[in-house]
């Protein structure tokens, strides 16, 4: 009975008990700030604080002293093939004139039977029918990319 007593006593004392097992051990919580500063801030910037160790750091520099830094004006980016010029509608109106597909004369200025005409000559050149001046209609037209034969001549060795 001793013994007994004695296992009893050096298990409650290690908070150890038969058969259930010991809770799990809370973590250290970290070291609170003062209660002053802790009132002051609202739950939005608790929030950011406790998510600010998973986003990366941004250091500012000021540059001069005590100036904050000058706007710097940003050309915008212009997406896509600039409009023709005048001068490329005519060329591009006198090709198709010159073909018999523009029943008028070129006058530089791009309307919708410009268009229908530009239908009607892709549908011939097997080319998608949209009316869009693409790179492929105008080198059908011969107003591709011009090229110097010369120099692509002397390049090339005769066998």
């Amino acid at each position: 009975m001793k013994n007994w007593l004695l296992l009893v006593v050096a298990l409650v004392t290690l908070g150890l008990t038969v058969g259930v097992a010991a809770p799990p051990k809370k973590k250290a919580a970290p070291a609170k700030k003062p209660a002053a500063s802790a009132s002051k801030n609202t739950a939005k910037q608790r929030h950011a604080a406790a998510n600010s160790r998973y986003k990366s750091k941004k250091r500012v520099v000021a540059r001069g002293r005590g100036r904050s830094p000058q706007p710097v004006a940003v050309q915008r980016r212009s997406y896509g093939q600039p409009r023709p010029t005048d001068d490329r509608y005519l060329e591009i109106e006198q090709a198709l004139a010159a073909r018999g597909y523009l029943g008028r004369e070129p006058s530089s200025a791009w309307t919708p039977d410009c268009a229908e005409a530009l239908k009607r000559f892709q549908k011939d050149q097997n080319l998608p029918p949209n009316g869009k001046i693409t790179s492929l209609s105008l080198i059908a037209l011969g107003l591709g990319p011009k090229r110097d034969t010369s120099s692509v001549a002397a390049a090339v060795p005769n066998p």
